[in-house]
């Protein structure tokens, strides 16, 4: 190979290298999100206990307005019970997309998707983009 040809595969590899390699290591592994089953979310109610925006915890317990539970039924109905008054709304749910997104149609026929986070027997957690496009989550306790 000629010293030409050498050194300048030699130069165009320096300068490919960093673009090869991976950005920074301060990003945030996506995390994986098991299917979660019916049995699971039917179990008991659950309490809201934390928003979350952008992973910075905007309120909780008893500070969120107008906090509430949910109850999952295994007839895919649920019913949301606001704290404050013990007003009660219900609707429908189903889980779509390999179990991994939460589908909610409320008392008014408004249909909304949020993406489960987690789900285990103490805590679900739900995210969504709110109307700021920002992440929001929503943290609940299970309830016996």
């Amino acid at each position: 190979m000629s010293t030409f040809r050498f050194r300048f595969l030699l130069f165009a590899f320096v300068l490919a290298g960093p673009a090869l390699t991976s950005c920074g290591s301060d990003d945030e592994p996506t995390p994986v999100v098991q299917p979660v089953s019916t049995q699971q979310l039917t179990v008991g109610s659950w309490r809201l206990d934390e928003i979350r925006k952008n992973g910075q915890t905007t309120s909780s317990g008893s500070g969120i307005k107008d906090r509430y539970s949910l109850t999952f039924r295994t007839d895919a109905t649920y019913m949301q019970k606001l704290l404050a008054d013990n007003t009660i709304y219900n609707g429908t749910w189903m889980l779509m997309s390999n179990s991994t997104v939460l589908h909610l149609t409320d008392q008014k026929g408004a249909k909304n998707e949020y993406k489960l986070a987690s789900l285990t027997t103490t805590e679900l957690r739900y995210n969504f983009l709110n109307k700021d496009g920002q992440t929001e989550e929503l943290v609940f306790a299970a309830q016996p």
